[in-house]
């Protein structure tokens, strides 16, 4: 224990890193999430002399607290085709759970009970008797709540979890960016692939997402041609567990780009230009 640190605080830091990315899990902001974990600690310190099972009790504790946020936030709603999640920019480790912007963003079609038992069961690898403890409810319930979660996913595209292929496809989605090179950008782009671009409030964006090879191969090198300065140009970074790419000009970085891959090609591309949600030198590069 270090020194001047409470037994309620030791506990707690062993647990912050999996309550973190919990909470981003079902919320998919970083901000949001350091919030209800910060929640999570307040309710705890005031009862963990008490408390047999810390672990239990503060995954409990952050999945509601991000449920009932979930169920306040009309922001996404507005938004819309132009919300995409911030990036979670720390490390992921080895054999931890799909993490992508794809799947993110395919959550976003689960209401936010349906969210949780999801997140709970696929990611924390949670049985259904934790997850009725949880989240209040009978196994039974769970169980009905986690089909319906299955159901409202059926037939949605899903990307590989595959960073060796995913890294071959950026670094030449890349190269071809940065040669302005039509062709090149079409041969990486699957037949159905989509985009999405989110601005903010700041930054001009795609008001829907832009299908096709074509059509996003033409976005990307316009929009590169028509707002950004002469010396953008991409590096390679890892972004929700991923490779992923950051958009620098003038040592500031403009765009973050992170990727759906699946069968050699690139099946999801999402643009993120949100001045306010780039973290900036906090991104660190990858090979």
């Amino acid at each position: 224990m270090a020194e001047g640190q409470s037994p309620a605080l030791v506990q707690f830091l062993a647990q912050r890193p999996r309550l973190r990315l919990l909470a981003y899990r079902l919320l998919g902001s970083t901000a949001d999430a350091e919030d209800v974990v910060q929640d999570a600690w307040l309710k705890w310190n005031l009862v963990a002399d008490s408390v047999e099972e810390p672990a239990a009790f503060l995954t409990t504790q952050v999945t509601r607290l991000a449920i009932d946020r979930l169920r306040k936030d009309q922001r996404r709603a507005r938004l819309g085709a132009q919300w995409l999640p911030d990036p979670w920019v720390e490390m992921v480790e080895p054999g931890e759970a799909d993490l992508s912007t794809g799947l993110l963003l395919l959550l976003e079609r689960l209401t936010p009970d349906q969210r949780a038992v999801y997140v709970l069961r696929e990611a924390m690898d949670l049985d259904f008797a934790d997850i009725a403890a949880t989240l209040g409810k009978s196994v039974a319930t769970c169980r009905q709540i986690m089909s319906r979660a299955r159901a409202a996913l059926k037939g949605e595209v899903r990307f590989d979890w595959d960073a060796a292929q995913t890294a071959t496809l950026v670094r030449r989605f890349a190269a071809a960016c940065d040669q302005r090179d039509y062709g090149a950008l079409v041969s990486l782009l699957g037949t159905e692939s989509r985009l999405i671009s989110d601005g903010g409030a700041k930054v001009k964006s795609a008001r829907n997402p832009i299908l096709g090879p074509d059509r996003i191969a033409r976005f990307l090198l316009g929009v590169r041609r028509k707002f950004q300065p002469a010396d953008f140009t991409f590096r390679m970074a890892e972004v929700n567990g991923l490779p992923a790419l950051v958009g620098e000009a003038q040592g500031t970085a403009r765009w973050v780009l992170t990727f759906g891959c699946a069968q050699g090609r690139i099946g999801g591309v999402y643009l993120l230009a949100d001045p306010d949600r780039l973290p900036y030198s906090t991104i660190s590069s990858s090979v």
